[in-house]
């Protein structure tokens, strides 16, 4: 470790949000440390305020998955392959399962944690899409207390989150989703393993008697932070499924990345591509 850095590792929380309470603005947190010691090593900018590196890994209620009054609490600092090896995560959420399997390599996915994933922000964090359509809240702790607040609303910009300077993400809240959901999870990256994603998708979606009941689409990599397309979600319900809706709402995806986005040296090929990934996605779910 960098000689700048004093390296503090806790094994409870409170003790951890009362060191944080008191170094907030000179202190750093790491779970799994795959984001962050590359940015030591790099001797990035941003960290030059900051003088303590806080380890919360290893306090165990940061750790838990567990079923509680109709919700799924998930600890923070769970990593990828806790989660993707949990049977309640594979029975009832499946999506992030997907998602997880895809992320970087077996020794990544052994160390790097759900909570990274979300407070690091960056535009390819594949966990967060699959979280944004089981609507999920986050805990955040203080030593002034506990807030939830929604997923979305911590996701500001890039690498940049609404979880403040003594605050730690502790728990995800997943609520149990009914079973007759179809879903997808989709990931296009430069290669086949160990890639950075340069689209991706979740999507779940309820039908009866080929008529939509309720469907969820939630973006990553595509727009600055992931986000989910309310707006479109809602014009869908009770509309007849056939693959001329599903052309349309693809073509409308497209249109709603262009207006955000803007023009980029990989417009002309993102666009059109995820209009047809897109729709083959919907047509398979129907």
């Amino acid at each position: 470790m960098n000689n700048k850095y004093t390296f503090h590792k806790f094994i409870e929380l409170k003790p951890a949000l009362e060191f944080m309470n008191q170094n907030s603005e000179t202190s750093r947190i790491i779970a799994g440390g795959t984001d962050i010691l590359i940015e030591i090593r790099k001797e990035d900018k941003n960290l030059n305020p900051i003088n303590h590196i806080i380890d919360i890994h290893d306090i165990p209620t940061l750790r838990k998955i567990k079923i509680e009054n109709n919700f799924c609490i998930l600890g923070a600092c769970c990593t990828h392959s806790e989660i993707s090896t949990s049977k309640i995560i594979g029975e009832y959420f499946p999506v992030l399962k997907m998602a997880v399997d895809k992320i970087g390599s077996p020794q990544i996915r052994n160390v790097a944690t759900i909570g990274g994933n979300i407070c690091n922000l960056a535009a390819c964090a594949d966990s967060i899409a699959p979280l944004l359509v089981y609507d999920v809240n986050v805990r955040l702790c203080s030593t002034t207390g506990d807030r939830i607040v929604p997923l979305e609303k911590i996701l500001l910009k890039p690498y940049i989150t609404d979880v403040q300077p003594d605050e730690i993400l502790a728990e995800i809240l997943l609520p149990l989703p009914e079973k007759n959901w179809k879903y997808c999870f989709y990931k296009l990256g430069r290669r086949s393993g160990v890639s950075i994603s340069r689209l991706s998708y979740a999507i779940m979606l309820r039908s009866e008697n080929n008529t939509i009941q309720e469907v969820r689409f939630a973006f990553g990599a595509l727009f600055s932070v992931p986000k989910r397309l309310y707006t479109l979600e809602k014009e869908l319900v009770h509309q007849t499924i056939s693959n001329i809706l599903w052309k349309d709402v693809s073509r409308k995806v497209a249109s709603k990345i262009l207006d955000e986005t803007g023009v980029r040296w990989s417009t002309s090929y993102k666009i059109p591509v995820i209009q047809q990934l897109l729709y083959k996605s919907l047509m398979d779910l129907t």
